[in-house]
């Protein structure tokens, strides 16, 4: 090819944008995932995933919880509702035979977004009612409750599109 053919393909090239436009989609390819502060003292409203009965709970046992509604930082999306939430049985007495009622009470561990552990604090409690002379009725929290945590410190995080999906 003659120099003046290929400075002219060149200058056809550069004007039509053929060398800018894979630089461009090479970017959008490889984008690094947009990281967010999940600011300490954020509300997170979760829902219990199961029962929990003072007459079978024991201190320590692990308890389900799920995120009862999408959590954002300002307008983007860090976890979706659904995704998974531990607690623990913090207190379970169960009701004795002098009428005193049973009680349960759990306290929140951490919200799982995408692959990290976020540290939440928060607790909930039941008790029973108090019978004079028979045996007092169980604390109960029931799946579907609503539960208010916060966030336990700041914690980096990703946007919700631009975590792995869990199957993966």
């Amino acid at each position: 090819m003659k120099p003046e053919h290929l400075a002219a393909t060149l200058i056809l090239i550069l004007s039509v944008g053929f060398i800018g436009a894979p630089r461009a989609y090479a970017q959008d390819a490889y984008a690094v995932p947009q990281k967010l502060i999940l600011v300490k003292g954020t509300e997170v409203h979760l829902s219990m995933a199961q029962d929990i009965s003072s007459r079978a709970a024991r201190p320590g046992e692990p308890i389900e919880l799920t995120l009862a509604e999408d959590l954002k930082v300002g307008e983007i999306m860090v976890a979706k509702t659904g995704a998974r939430a531990l607690g623990e049985v913090a207190k379970g007495k169960k009701p004795d035979f002098w009428g005193d009622p049973g009680e349960v009470s759990i306290r929140m561990r951490f919200l799982r977004v995408g692959e990290k552990k976020v540290e939440i604090e928060g607790s909930l409690a039941a008790s029973g009612v108090v019978y004079v002379i028979i045996r007092g009725s169980q604390g109960i929290i029931k799946a579907g409750a609503p539960v208010k945590a916060f966030v336990a410190s700041d914690t980096e995080v990703t946007a919700a599109s631009d975590q792995p999906s869990p199957g993966k």
